[in-house]
C-alpha cells in the first residue's frame, strides 16, 4: 500500500483562471453507473432560459436508486456592472410535482456569466451512495475555488448545508478511497495539498503537504492528524 508521500503530490505551478463555459442543454452530462449497481445511473443535466430570458435555470438529477428525479430551479439576476450571474434562491421539486418541497434562500453564488449554471453539480459529496449538490460561491481568478454545498439527508428528506465543506478550497472527491483532496495556494511561493475524510458528519483533515519556494529551492513539509490535531511529521524535497 502506498504511503501518504507517495500518494499525494502538489502541482507547483499556478492554476489558470476558470474558463468561460457554455450553458449545457438537458442530457448533456453523461451519467456513469455506480459500482455494483448497474441499474442506478447518477448524473445531472441543466437547461438555461433562451436568449434574453429571465426565468430560472432548471437542473434535473436522480439522486438515489429508488427516488424519482428532482428538479432544481436556480433563480438568478444579473449584475451587469460586473458581468456576474447571482443565484440567491433555489426551489427543489420532485418529478410531476409543480410545488417545491424545499426552498433554499441566501444561496450566495455569484460567478462570471459565462460559467454555465453557476457551476451546479449533483455529485456524491459524502460517499453515502446518494447524490448531493453544490454551486460555485464566486468566480475564482486562481486555483482556490470555493463552493456552496448541500448534502441530502434521508432522515429529513431535504438537502442540508454543510459549512465545513464550504471552507475546503477546490475539493476533489474520490469514492474509491472516500477521501477529499484539496489543492490550494496561499501565495505564489507557497501551496498545499490537503486530504480530508468524513467523520461524524463533517470533513476532517488528516494529512497535509505544504511546498514553500525560496531562492534556495523548495521544501515540502508533511503534517498528519495525531490525537485530533494536525502536527508536523517531516520534511523533504518537493520533487
Amino acid at each position: 500500500m502506498l504511503n501518504w508521500m507517495q500518494r499525494v503530490s502538489l502541482a507547483a505551478g499556478l492554476a489558470l483562471p476558470l474558463p468561460a463555459l457554455p450553458l449545457p442543454a438537458l442530457g448533456e452530462v453523461a451519467p456513469a453507473p455506480v459500482d455494483g449497481d448497474e441499474t442506478f445511473l447518477p448524473g445531472f443535466s441543466c437547461l438555461a432560459p433562451g436568449a434574453g430570458g429571465t426565468g430560472p435555470i432548471t437542473c434535473e438529477a436522480r439522486i438515489g436508486q429508488t427516488m424519482v428525479p428532482f428538479y432544481f430551479d436556480l433563480f438568478w439576476e444579473m449584475d451587469e456592472a460586473l458581468d456576474e450571474r447571482v443565484v440567491d434562491r433555489i426551489a427543489i421539486r420532485q418529478q410531476n410535482s409543480p410545488e417545491p418541497f424545499q426552498e433554499i434562500t441566501g444561496v450566495g453564488s455569484r460567478v462570471y456569466s459565462g460559467i454555465g449554471q453557476n457551476g451546479f453539480e449533483a455529485i456524491d459529496l459524502n460517499f453515502d451512495g446518494q447524490l448531493d449538490f453544490r454551486l460555485l460561491a464566486q468566480t475564482s481568478a486562481g486555483p482556490n475555488a470555493l463552493y456552496r454545498n448541500w448534502l441530502w439527508s434521508p432522515r429529513e428528506e431535504r438537502f442540508v448545508a454543510n459549512e465545513a465543506l464550504d471552507e475546503i478550497a477546490s475539493p476533489e472527491f474520490d469514492p474509491d478511497t472516500q477521501e477529499i483532496t484539496s489543492r490550494w495556494r496561499s501565495s505564489a511561493a507557497e501551496g498545499s495539498t490537503d486530504i480530508h475524510m468524513w467523520e461524524g458528519g463533517s470533513p476532517v483533515i488528516i494529512h497535509r503537504e505544504t511546498d514553500r519556494y525560496s531562492e534556495a529551492g523548495c521544501v515540502r513539509t508533511f503534517y498528519d492528524r495525531i490525537d485530533g490535531k494536525l502536527a508536523e511529521t517531516g520534511t523533504g524535497s518537493c520533487d
